[in-house]
């Protein structure tokens, strides 16, 4: 039986309809539901060109900005859905690699499912950047599900 469900989270498309498809095929008021949100270092190496700009001066201005606005629009948008359904989300925000930090995450909630949105990327993407979908699925010690 499913008791507790570990949902990750990032702002796009993909991770919103995760949430919303467990929230629709398991009884929301019956399980104890996580959304975990995982802001990665390495997104923001690129972004050495914006320093001197907008009156920032040092690239960890920026990045603190970016990741502070990415982190609000991420824990907005899993309240929102809360909100609309008439639930409680609990929502994890870590800093590190999504894979390792969403299986963390599991063990320490003491997760029964986990559910991950899929960006559909090719095999060529998936080899180059590692997919996080497909490494939760391979070494999770729960059941896992992807959704497109």
């Amino acid at each position: 039986m499913i008791k507790k469900v570990l949902t990750a989270v990032d702002g796009s498309p993909e991770a919103d309809t995760a949430l919303l498809k467990v929230i629709d095929y398991l009884k929301p008021q019956e399980i104890e539901l996580h959304a975990i949100y995982v802001i990665s270092p390495s997104k923001y190496a690129t972004i050495e060109g914006a320093a001197g700009y907008e009156g920032i001066s040092t690239l960890h201005e920026i990045r603190d900005r970016i990741i502070a606005d990415e982190k609000e629009m991420v824990t907005e948008r899993v309240k929102n859905i809360a909100h609309d359904h008439g639930i409680e989300i609990k929502l994890i925000v870590r800093l590190g690699d999504p894979r390792s930090e969403i299986l963390k995450a599991s063990d320490e909630i003491g997760a029964d499912l986990i559910a991950v949105g899929s960006t559909g990327k090719g095999l060529g993407q998936r080899i180059l950047l590692g997919s996080v979908s497909t490494y939760i699925v391979t070494h999770a010690k729960v059941s896992t599900i992807v959704v497109r």
